[in-house]
């Protein structure tokens, strides 16, 4: 994001041909500047959002080639590269390499505070879009290298407030997709909804100071949506794929799978979730409490306010909640020795399989839910994928029948 300095005379679609050279984007500063007014005249400083990024795309000799490209021109000299796609977080990128600093491209790449594009390509389709955030260098006596750690493009709204000139931002009665799209217009960012967006907000309001991503996250959990990002650096709402089409079966001692580690968080667990909504003067709110039939015999309640949120909405915010206590308390790290399932396809997060590994307390074949895919590879071609899994229906509000263990 950055500023224009107005000339007597401008208009929006003269502003966006200086600054993006296509006056098809005026809509972007002018969502930028709520409230400014054409023409201008001289000297009038207005926000300018970054133009979304596009998605590379690029041949490849083979289906599993990575390319990489920093700042529009392709990069070759990484050796080291770790994609994780997610569900329920922005898509994130690793890359290291050997580091000289006597070499300008090295220098021009690897430039703190510079927030370069960066997009990946496996066999040329994408597989992210995104921002590089600020390099680390690491100076031994032995080697020079570096780290650079990348987001999505949509993850910006998780560092950064609204501009000052949008406030205030107040909806009553507004869906989802409108209070997203206001949001996000001015980082220039595109809005992908696969699932229904779900009834209105009665009321909601993002307060100065208040970062963007938490607030629609808040927003979409009590309507059941998921919010991630795509391979083409849009901003992501879709519901979680339910059991039923496991795209793979993995069992304990059979190739790909390496190993299957559990990550359970007791602490997490809980024998009811009760949601209770705000208390209006003079009238206490409403309570909706869902029962964990998988717990018997302990008591660990978890209580919780619903705010923006009235009357019937209580029981669906409570259900999302009840089900998100079981993908933070329930899920399982599979590491298999391969990009692809076995239909060929890159693994990719909202997708099932089933996994039989006794020895992880998985005793049968259990049917998971795909949270999120890590795609690493060495330049010498050695590649893993780790997946996170966890428990079916898990970000549906829906209570598993059973767990792993039976």
């Amino acid at each position: 994001m950055g500023k224009i300095t107005t000339r007597e005379g401008d208009t929006f679609e003269g502003l966006a041909r200086r600054a993006y050279g296509d006056d098809q984007k005026a809509a972007l500063i002018r969502s930028a500047n709520p409230g400014s007014v054409e023409p201008f005249g001289p000297g009038v400083v207005l926000t300018v959002p970054s133009a979304p990024a596009a998605a590379s795309t690029a041949q490849a000799a083979t289906p599993n080639e990575v390319a990489l490209s920093i700042n529009g021109r392709r990069f070759r000299f990484w050796s080291g590269i770790g994609i994780t796609r997610s569900i329920d977080a922005m898509d994130t990128l690793q890359v290291s390499a050997p580091f000289d600093p006597s070499d300008p491209v090295f220098r021009e790449v690897f430039r703190p505070f510079a927030f370069a594009p960066v997009c990946l390509t496996v066999g040329g389709a994408p597989v992210f879009t995104g921002t590089m955030l600020s390099p680390t260098p690491n100076l031994r006596p032995d080697s020079r290298t570096v780290l650079a750690s990348c987001y999505s493009v949509p993850a910006v709204i998780g560092d950064c407030t609204a501009p000052a000139s949008a406030y205030p931002l107040e909806w009553d009665g507004a869906g989802l997709r409108a209070i997203a799209g206001a949001l996000v217009a001015p980082f220039g960012l595109g809005v992908v909804f696969e699932a229904d967006e779900g009834a209105v907000f009665e009321r909601a309001a993002l307060t100065p100071g208040a970062k963007i991503l938490p607030f629609l996250i808040k927003l979409a959990q009590q309507r059941g949506l998921l919010v991630s990002s795509t391979e083409k650096g849009a901003l992501l709402f879709a519901k979680s794929t339910p059991p039923g089409s496991p795209v793979a079966r993995l069992v304990e001692g059979e190739a790909p799978l390496i190993d299957v580690s559990p990550a359970f968080r007791p602490q997490e667990y809980y024998s009811e979730v009760t949601g209770i909504e705000p208390t209006i003067v003079g009238l206490r709110g409403g309570q909706v409490t869902v029962k964990n039939p998988l717990l018997r015999g302990v008591v660990r309640p978890f209580s919780f306010e619903v705010p923006d949120t009235l009357g019937a909405d209580v029981q669906a915010a409570c259900d999302a909640k009840a089900g998100r206590m079981f993908a933070n308390a329930v899920n399982y790290m599979v590491t298999v020795a391969t990009w692809r399932d076995p239909s060929g396809e890159l693994w990719r997060p909202n997708t099932t399989l089933t996994v039989d590994a006794p020895g992880a307390m998985v005793y049968g074949a259990y049917e998971f839910l795909v949270r999120a895919v890590t795609l690493s590879r060495t330049i010498d071609g050695g590649e893993v994928a780790t997946l996170a899994l966890t428990v079916p229906g898990a970000f549906e509000g829906k209570i598993p029948e059973a767990l792993p263990w039976g």
